[in-house]
């Protein structure tokens, strides 16, 4: 299979490139961006045409998988006409600046036969496998959960400029919307919001909120871009707590640590070097193969619950946080 990357986003140099390199499942890497050349791409293994327009590139490619890495405004447009021209597609998080959006889009995937995934790669990391085998064999749950993601975001980036879909909630909102479903499987029955800080048009730039899950279940977390990197998840539960290092961003080469106490034993485990995107891409590409569905119900479920942040922020700008339920 042909691989079409549409944009060259620093996420996709950093992550998508060098993933989809490694693959054998891919056996070309096209690119379609006004910024790229083969000077600006270098060496990259498997590099095979390259467009100024990702419209004559869909139309220039056989049917195969595209990613798409765009500025979160433009996804929609790119994944509506990848699929019209046949395309199994791949789009970065957020997937849709809106739940109807998401639904359209999945709905038109489906009647396409096509695949359609939101690269939520994070939770494909090996260490939630073994975070789930530990719980299992400690006979015991995580019911609270604390999740910091604070990301460093350049002044000039995209994600400052409402008109192109950015702001601390569509960027860093997608970690919390599928944090719930990674760890319980489940949506929140309710979600709170206080707004942080924001730009001089009232753009959000960080934000708290606590999230109520079924069965007592929370998870409480700050997001956002104004202060120092920050990138942590704790798990809580019955005489035990679980503390992983770089949960929402492990780079492929770093063994990952996680650290457990349970009934006053302390103890830590370590999870070797993993490329949580090229495992992701490797699933996408089974899908293909094997006609699966299972990328439509984590993509619908977190557009349903990053909706209910949006709207639980937004109503909360005038008359202080809200609580929006499910």
């Amino acid at each position: 299979m042909e691989l079409l990357l549409i944009g060259m986003s620093r996420f996709a140099r950093r992550r998508v490139l060098p993933a989809a390199s490694a693959m054998n499942e891919i056996e070309a890497i096209n690119i379609a961006s006004s910024h790229a050349d083969r000077a600006t791409v270098g060496s990259l293994p498997k590099l095979g045409q390259i467009y100024a327009d990702w419209r004559a590139a869909l139309q220039a490619n056989a049917p195969g998988l595209v990613y798409v890495s765009l500025v979160n405004s433009e996804h929609a447009q790119a994944v509506r006409y990848a699929i019209e021209q046949g395309h199994h597609v791949v789009v970065d998080k957020p997937a849709f600046l809106s739940l109807d959006t998401a639904e359209a889009m999945v709905s038109l995937a489906r009647s396409s036969s096509r695949v359609l995934a939101e690269a939520t790669c994070y939770s494909f990391h090996p260490m939630f496998a073994e975070v789930r085998s530990l719980v299992d064999g400690l006979d015991t749950d995580v019911t609270k959960v604390v999740a910091v993601f604070t990301p460093p975001v350049p002044a000039d980036d995209f994600r400052h400029d409402r008109g192109r879909g950015g702001g601390a909630l569509l960027d860093t909102g997608p970690y919390l919307a599928s944090l719930g479903r990674v760890l319980w499987g489940a949506e929140p029955e309710q979600v709170q919001v206080i707004a942080g800080d924001r730009t001089a048009d009232g753009l959000e730039t960080s934000y708290s909120v606590l999230a109520g899950y079924p069965g007592g279940k929370t998870i409480v977390g700050q997001f956002g871009f104004t202060t120092t990197y920050r990138n942590s998840l704790l798990l809580l539960g019955r005489q035990l707590s679980v503390d992983l290092e770089r949960p929402f961003s492990a780079l492929p080469d770093m063994t990952v640590g996680i650290q457990i106490e349970s009934h006053g034993e302390r103890h830590v485990r370590h999870v070797g070097p993993a490329d949580s995107m090229r495992i992701f891409l490797s699933r996408v590409v089974d899908a293909v193969h094997d006609n699966s569905r299972e990328f439509d119900a984590p993509l619908l479920s977190d557009a349903r619950t990053l909706d209910r942040l949006v709207r639980a922020a937004s109503s909360g700008q005038e008359d202080g946080p809200v609580v929006v339920l499910g």
